[in-house]
């Protein structure tokens, strides 16, 4: 049937050595540090992007407030016919999701929003602003008092089951970072298997892909694997 690939922009500079690591810390909790930003800002997610646009992969990029897209990742999106997500981190009630994403919304230029995602599972609070309980009945009624969609939430899926949408919503997804699959349904061939007649997500971070090559190795498998069984990649 299809795929879905979601992509959660989480580090602003990336991972990949001592430098990104602090200045995404930075960025994350307090401000954009000028120095390194014009070197490493949102490179990560530009790499994906024109792995992805060089597949003809379409997927959903759910940025945060400190991952707002810049110029050269806004051309790209177009030029892939990429979508846009919230990244939602300041989930402690209506009111403070409201305001956040109206922020985002606001320094969007010419972009629309129509969906939202959740930062993190519950387990750890990852930046200042982050609040970490991970509460998905809640957001799916505030996505529909807002208009808006939550799609996906942000379990990993444990067998062909769980990976299959229920009342519209995916619970949980196919990770593309090894240490985030479960055992029991961990292998591409699995998921393409699958695919075949149901329509799944697969999550992906830019930092992880631009840093392991396992992930970079694993999602052009994963490309060849959906082009080779005639499986499209959806977006809404």
């Amino acid at each position: 049937m299809s795929l879905i690939l979601r992509v959660d922009v989480d580090k602003p500079y990336g991972h990949g050595n001592l430098i990104q690591k602090i200045a995404s810390k930075i960025t994350e909790d307090y401000f954009r540090l000028p120095f390194v930003h014009s070197l490493y800002y949102l490179h990560a997610q530009t790499k994906l992007l024109d792995f992805c646009n060089a597949h003809g992969v379409q997927g959903i990029f759910y940025q945060r407030s400190c991952t707002l897209p810049n110029k050269k990742v806004l051309n790209l999106i177009e030029t892939g016919g990429h979508k846009i997500g919230f990244h939602a981190e300041n989930t402690r009630s209506k009111e403070t999701f409201s305001a956040e994403i109206e922020l985002f919304k606001s320094k969007l230029l010419n972009h629309s929003i129509n969906s939202f995602t959740k930062h993190g599972s519950g387990q750890l609070k990852l930046g200042k602003h982050h609040y970490p309980k991970y509460e998905p009945d809640k957001y799916i009624a505030w996505a529909k008092d807002l208009n808006l969609k939550f799609p996906f939430g942000n379990e990993i899926g444990d067998s062909a089951e769980s990976l299959i949408a229920k009342d519209n919503f995916h619970s949980s997804m196919f990770w593309m970072e090894r240490d985030y699959r479960h055992s029991s349904f961990s292998s591409l061939e699995q998921l393409i298997e699958l695919a075949k007649t149901e329509q799944i997500v697969v999550i992906v971070h830019p930092a992880n892909f631009a840093t392991f090559k396992d992930v970079q190795e694993d999602l052009k498998t994963l490309f060849t694997l959906a082009k080779a069984n005639e499986i499209k990649w959806e977006v809404f």
